[in-house]
């Protein structure tokens, strides 16, 4: 798992610094070999694309006020490359071999008393951290919903406390239980 984890991270920074753009040719002829291989479906990582598509474009154009149209397609290409890679990471390995790579990984620091499975465990809550944010701005649509609130921009401001109040303590219940199940986990594997 930790080699995954620094493939993963090596993976990362060579597609940044290259500006090739036969090797980010080369990267994405790769991720679309990788996605074939573990039979990734295609409408999860159109969905996966579209989950990204409008904080590429806001790199793109941000991009656009320092370089050449050229340069900024290659940054939004880099992005979309390295978010599609964490996406077929992510989808092939477990929450808990993640957070088991991550404590290998960070074992170093326990030279400064650190704790290295805490730390694995927040970074693993802060990868899923999206998902769930997402998963809980549906279920509040839903609730708003039923609730017979419209969500626009005069219910935000007028009742803005019933939107948080759903929001975060579904958000808070769902990170928690989130944090205990692989703490469960853990404790599991290291018993075995």
């Amino acid at each position: 798992m930790v080699v995954l984890i620094l493939f993963f991270i090596i993976y990362s920074i060579l597609v940044f610094l290259i500006n090739n753009i036969y090797a980010l040719l080369g990267f994405t002829i790769f991720n679309i070999f990788l996605m074939l291989i573990f039979k990734i479906k295609l409408k999860k990582v159109i969905k996966n694309l579209l989950n990204i598509l409008i904080f590429t474009i806001f790199v793109f154009c941000f991009n656009l006020i320092f370089s050449s149209v050229l340069d900024s397609l290659i940054v939004a290409w880099k992005i979309i490359i390295v978010t599609n890679f964490a996406f077929i990471f992510s989808s092939k390995i477990s929450k808990t071999s993640l957070a088991s790579g991550l404590s290998k990984l960070l074992y170093p620091l326990k030279i400064f008393k650190i704790d290295t499975e805490d730390i694995a465990l927040m970074l693993v809550i802060a990868f899923n951290f999206i998902t769930i944010i997402s998963e809980e701005i549906k279920t509040l649509k839903l609730a708003l919903r039923a609730r017979n609130v419209k969500l626009n921009l005069k219910t935000f401001f007028t009742k803005t406390h019933i939107i948080f109040i759903l929001f975060f303590a579904n958000l808070f219940r769902k990170v928690n239980y989130l944090e205990k199940t692989l703490i469960i986990r853990g404790k599991k594997s290291t018993k075995n």
